[in-house]
């Protein structure tokens, strides 16, 4: 339910050597050794193997960025006449001898493309400033993705309040999230950083203003659907149906309460129109001959949207259900078949009037079903790919649950007709917002004591100008976001 970005990587820089300043000599050398820890970190959470190593380094990732921006914004401040969104206690000054040219690897450009060209340099440390905020979102959606996962996932079924804290947690990242591409959009200090490249033009697309709005939608989009899923009891159910360490069926069957399901159902509808614009925004990057985004990003925005517009169906049908109209909720679920791409009703009677095809049928249901217990380590390990985590498997086998229980009820019982699902789906209503728009992100400035202690002269240099080894690997791509081991089978749940 929320997408797991891949993490750029950058070569050393040292400020030292293009800026120093008079008023606090220490700034520039305090802000290449956070500079220095960023980097290391990156590289380090590269190497890991995909899954719990990978994900329990993200608390130290995002405590590098949080010490290394306060440095890296002041100095921006004072470099530049567009002042960005934080309040310094007192002026800096600092006198600039040659412009900076960072070097990072962009992450949602194609493959194709980046795995050709060199890692390319900006010009300037509002490209860097960019790219470091750029890192600190992807940061923040993949703790929502791995709190999210481990949660819903994990081998014995949680508790409603550990699912809800864990939810809310998540749900903070993706805001904050959404608020950082939200300033990398709109603020006028970042509107040509992404063409401020000076060995490769045309190759960064991640910087784009229209690649980062959708992004902010994105981030929106998957915050809005996790709203609903905190009280969403069906998916809950469907999980614990399926997770073979799970006994607490022995005791008593999952608990389904009644849910607000009109207003779930237009949290959803905004949820797929965030999901929608972000999908048309990434979709024109590319457009006029420049470099594209990666299309694994693009495949999953779409699938999110499908996945929104077919749980607000549900959502509607669930809503008729509990009207006492079962006829209407059946035409719901299929209309929500529709927009996940699920074989229609047409079809299932035909193969159910096939006599082998039954046999068939069976045999396919039991084929998935141990092709999604083989993907359980893969969950676990964070090895699915892109697109398998938008919540597509998850809605259709709650779906599929409830129409078989409803027809079951309307031939037995209540015998209703059920009236075309196109007619309904044209009657949507608009969507509902649950989320305020997150405000400009705010960047943190540097404490007085900070300050204090840069007025002092600079010591000597803690760390030498690094390694470049891995950059040069990294340039060639070959060592572009592989695990470091080879997977191994774990007996840990996908549900």
């Amino acid at each position: 339910m929320v997408y797991a970005f891949t993490l750029p990587t950058t070569s050393h820089l040292s400020f030292q050597t293009h800026l120093t300043s008079t008023t606090h000599p220490s700034l520039p050398q305090a802000a290449s050794t956070a500079r220095h820890a960023l980097r290391t970190a990156l590289k380090t959470h590269k190497r890991l193997p995909r899954g719990p190593q990978q994900d329990a380094h993200l608390s130290t990732l995002l405590t590098t960025l949080t010490d290394y921006l306060p440095y890296l914004t002041a100095i921006t401040n004072s470099l530049t006449s567009t002042r960005l969104p934080e309040t310094p206690s007192e002026e800096i000054e600092i006198a600039l001898h040659s412009e900076p040219e960072p070097s990072w690897r962009p992450t949602l450009t194609s493959a194709s493309l980046t795995l050709k060209q060199p890692r390319p340099k900006g010009l300037g440390l509002e490209y860097e400033l960019a790219f470091v905020l750029t890192t600190y979102a992807y940061v923040l959606s993949k703790l929502a993705h791995t709190t999210v996962t481990r949660i819903l996932y994990a081998p014995t079924t949680p508790t409603p309040e550990a699912r809800t804290a864990a939810i809310t947690t998540a749900t903070k990242h993706l805001l904050q999230a959404s608020a950082i591409h939200s300033l990398l959009a709109t603020s006028p200090a970042f509107a040509h950083v992404s063409r401020s490249v000076s060995s490769a033009p045309g190759i960064v697309p991640d910087l784009d203003p229209a690649a980062q709005a959708a992004l902010a939608s994105l981030a929106l989009a998957e915050a809005t659907l996790l709203a609903v899923l905190k009280d969403d009891s069906y998916v809950s159910a469907c999980i614990q149906a399926r997770n073979p360490n799970d006994k607490e069926w022995m005791v008593r069957a999952p608990e389904i309460p009644k849910v607000r399901a009109h207003l779930f159902a237009r949290l959803c509808i905004r949820a797929a129109e965030y999901a929608e614009q972000a999908a048309a925004g990434l979709g024109a990057v590319g457009a006029q001959g420049r470099a594209g985004i990666e299309e694994d990003l693009i495949k999953y925005v779409r699938v999110l949207g499908r996945v929104a517009r077919a749980r607000a169906c549900r959502f509607f049908g669930v809503d008729a259900e509990l009207a006492g109209k079962i006829g209407e909720g059946i035409a719901w679920l299929r209309a929500a078949k529709a927009a996940l791409g699920v074989r229609g009703e047409k079809q299932e009677n035909e193969v159910k009037s096939r006599g082998f095809s039954r046999l068939k049928q069976g045999w396919m249901e039991r084929r998935e079903e141990r092709k999604m217990e083989k993907d359980a380590g893969r969950m676990e390990k964070g090895e699915l790919g892109p697109g398998d985590n938008a919540g597509r498997e998850e809605e259709g086998r709650v779906i599929e649950m409830l129409e078989t229980k409803w027809v079951r009820m309307n031939d037995t019982i209540n015998t209703q007709l059920i009236p075309p699902s196109s007619d309904l789906v044209a009657n949507l209503p608009s969507g509902r917002d649950i989320h305020s728009a997150p405000g400009a992100y705010r960047l943190q400035a540097l404490d007085d004591e900070e300050l204090v202690r840069m007025r002092a002269p600079p010591v000597e240099d803690e760390f030498g100008p690094g390694s470049d080894v891995d950059d040069s690997e990294e340039e060639s791509g070959l060592a572009r976001d592989t695990p470091s081991t080879v997977p191994e089978r774990t007996d840990s749940a996908y549900y």
